[in-house]
């Protein structure tokens, strides 16, 4: 009741986790694009800024440029139309350019001359002008109109005579852009109907790939603008949100580390705790059977008539014998893992012959009457080698042990081993059993593990002899690796240094 009541508080923590850091994100994100889309409007206003600033400059340049003589004089009128109920009220630009060559070589002040001759004309303008003089009209009503007033009025007639005098020129405006760092996609004039006093900007494309239109009216009478065609580039957005996108993301990432290190450590203790259980139940299923053996013996001694049977009595005592040197191999193994959470293990190292190790080993085997097994000793017999004998009988025999326990009916262990070139010993113990499946190799020899085939075929273990072994291995300064095929077998390999350096 207590492990469901737990199973269900991770699924709940879980569950939390991965809602809180899915809510997060959504939040972080739409912070970012809100936070995008204002550094977007702004970068857009200061490159919309500098177009209209170039443009300007491009004007101003034009207007220092070496003028043709001519002065030029201007005349506005309002006329009103009534049509029906609402009167519109027309205005009427009238700006006049006179060529002053013709009257210089007269001797006539060609200013006083033009501004004479616009204040002697009435509503009408002579189908003949005079020598040198050019007319221009412009008209626009008041619908959809705001007239500008006096100043307005000057700039636009600044705007006429500068482009009158110089074209437009589109070749210096794109300089003057480059030379801020502005490349134009393109850069188009075109003339609006009516009269457009202030410049206007426009912007196609996404959100994430904008492009921007700034129209500049360079003749206001005239209805000229140009259109400046630009794409608004992320490089200088993304600069401007450097630093919080750099906080941003370093506080993310560490909440969402935090976040999950929470999970990893939950499944860990989750990991834990049913190893533990699962150990418990192992533990007091397999202690069952030693215990049953030596109740049994007890029994078996306290009667007179069956301890005169001498076989029977030999038998129940080697049974005994069997299942106690079981416990003491289990708590061998429990102590030396204990051990090694604190301290390393102590090793007592000394020469001696491994051949003789490994046939003690293989003597101490208890093979089960229902299966035939064949162990063989491949290698150098006269060799001596330097380890803890005890710790290095513990590895050979639990690694047999295994061999056995995890095979068929007739199974063939090949044990061998030499010393190599780099004084490294190898010992080699290869079966023909079972094997172990891909999924379970990388957990072998990790405390208390068990595969399931091990727990569907009933077989006995507590998940400790690889784990034990790897751990003596380590303790020698040695490595531990296997070789196995599902179905065909599975060779592990020993790896001992024998260097005195490496001791």
């Amino acid at each position: 009741m207590y492990f469901c009541s737990m199973e269900s508080r991770f699924k709940f923590i879980y569950g939390l986790t991965i809602c809180a850091i899915v809510a997060y994100s959504i939040v972080q994100g739409y912070w970012l694009y809100s936070r995008y889309r204002l550094s977007l409007e702004e970068y857009k206003s200061e490159l919309y800024s500098t177009i209209i600033a170039c443009a300007e400059e491009e004007m101003a340049i034009r207007n220092t440029l070496p003028h043709p003589p001519r002065f030029y004089g201007n005349r506005f009128r309002k006329t009103y139309e009534i049509n029906g109920d609402d009167a519109v009220e027309t205005w009427r630009y009238e700006v006049f350019a006179l060529d002053t060559l013709h009257y210089i070589s007269k001797g006539t002040d060609a200013h006083t001359y033009l501004l004479d001759y616009i204040a002697s004309l009435h509503d009408s303008i002579p189908a003949e002008l005079p020598k040198g003089l050019e007319y221009f009209v412009f008209t626009c009503d008041s619908k959809g109109h705001e007239y500008m007033g006096t100043s307005q009025l000057v700039e636009a007639l600044n705007r006429f005579t500068v482009d009158h005098q110089h074209p437009f020129q589109k070749e210096l405006l794109d300089s003057i852009l480059r030379s801020r760092g502005i490349v134009a996609q393109s850069i188009t004039t075109t003339k609006a109907d009516t009269m457009v006093w202030q410049p206007s900007m426009q912007t196609d494309g996404s959100i994430w790939q904008p492009v921007m239109k700034v129209s500049y009216p360079y003749d206001i009478f005239e209805g000229q603008q140009v259109v400046v065609t630009t794409a608004i580039g992320m490089s200088p957005i993304i600069r401007r949100m450097a630093y919080t996108l750099l906080i941003t993301i370093l506080l993310s990432f560490f909440l969402i580390f935090c976040l999950v290190y929470q999970i990893l450590t939950i499944r860990k203790q989750r990991h834990i705790e049913a190893i533990r259980q699962e150990f418990l139940h192992t533990m007091i299923h397999e202690l069952k059977r030693p215990i049953s053996t030596l109740k049994m013996c007890v029994s078996f001694m306290g009667n007179e008539q069956m301890m005169q049977d001498e076989e029977s009595k030999q038998r129940i005592l080697a049974s005994s014998h069997n299942e106690l040197d079981n416990l003491t191999s289990y708590f061998s193994k429990l102590r030396d893992i204990t051990l090694n959470d604190a301290t390393e293990i102590p090793l007592v190292k000394s020469e001696f012959p491994l051949h003789e190790l490994i046939e003690e080993c293989i003597g101490k085997q208890n093979i089960p009457s229902s299966k035939e097994a064949k162990m063989e000793i491949v290698g150098d017999g006269d060799l001596k080698i330097r380890a803890d004998r005890m710790h290095l009988a513990n590895i050979i025999c639990n690694l047999l042990e295994n061999a056995v326990k995890y095979s068929r009916e007739a199974i063939t262990v090949r044990i061998g081993y030499r010393l190599r070139e780099d004084d490294m010993l190898k010992i080699t113990v290869a079966d023909n059993g079972i094997g172990i499946a891909k999924a379970d190799q990388r957990y072998v020899f990790d405390n208390f593990y068990r595969s399931e085939s091990a727990k569907d075929k009933a077989i006995p273990g507590i998940g400790l002899g690889l784990s034990y072994v790897k751990l003596l291995v380590e303790a020698h300064g040695g490595s531990i690796s296997l070789d196995s095929t599902e179905g065909e077998g599975t060779t592990f390999t020993i790896v001992i240094p024998q260097r005195d350096g490496e001791d």
